[in-house]
């Protein structure tokens, strides 16, 4: 029941690979626009402006390479553990039949052999011609989770989260560019507006704070006084 649970877990892996495919491309595509079209849109969200949404498209680039690297992995292992379970049962249906056999024969002379399988056999002539690294890690595992009957299984739920993890960070990265460029250039035509609004407010200061003229009063007096 649990491993099935766990494999059905393993369906999330797609979806995430190609939303975290998809938007590395297109993250990608934009980097180049603003490349080829520096000398165009500096001048619209000036250095700061720019130099920050490039930074945020190359760190979701880079997230979009490490939820790619875990990605692959994850493909690797459910593929390879697929494979290994298909031809492990194969090969255990088989051992049984000749297991069954060797016992009925030994049963007749009233020997007594041993006819079970080795793991730690299998798994030390499995990891012999592979680097001593590789069968560092994979001890390490078996000593981690030994007595677990789902190890196969927990390395392949750790990389689809943080595969995931780097997918939603590469997706916030995206978003972060998006949010700075509307910002900047938002902030540099307010800017531009108040700088063209300053003559017309510094004239119509001067106007309203100079020197005032009233009319002169009238000195003549009245004839009949």
């Amino acid at each position: 029941m649990v491993s099935s649970m766990f494999e059905a877990a393993f369906k999330a892996h797609g979806p995430i690979e190609s939303f975290s495919t998809w938007l590395l491309v297109g993250t990608a595509a934009v980097a180049s626009f603003l490349i080829t079209n520096a000398d165009k849109l500096v001048p619209l969200i000036k250095h700061g402006g720019f130099l920050a949404c490039g930074v945020f498209l190359c760190l979701s680039c880079l997230f979009g390479l490490l939820s790619r690297i875990f990605a692959v992995r994850c493909t690797i292992q459910i593929e390879v553990g697929a494979a290994v379970r298909r031809t492990f049962l194969e090969h255990l249906a088989l051992h049984e039949i000749e297991e069954k056999k060797i016992n009925e024969s030994a049963s007749v002379w009233g020997i007594t052999l041993e006819t079970g399988v080795r793991l730690e056999r299998i798994f030390s002539e499995f990891l012999a011609p592979l680097p001593r690294w590789v069968g560092w890690l994979a001890n390490r595992q078996f000593k981690k989770h030994a007595g677990n009957p789902q190890m196969g299984y927990l390395p392949v739920i750790r990389d689809i989260q943080w595969q995931g993890g780097f997918a939603a960070l590469q997706a916030l990265s995206f978003l972060g560019f998006l949010v700075v460029g509307f910002v900047y250039a938002a902030a540099i035509y307010l800017i531009s507006e108040l700088t063209s609004l300053r003559p017309k407010l510094n004239t119509d200061t001067k106007s309203n704070c100079g020197p005032k003229t009233f009319p002169a009063r009238s000195r003549s007096l009245s004839s009949g006084r």
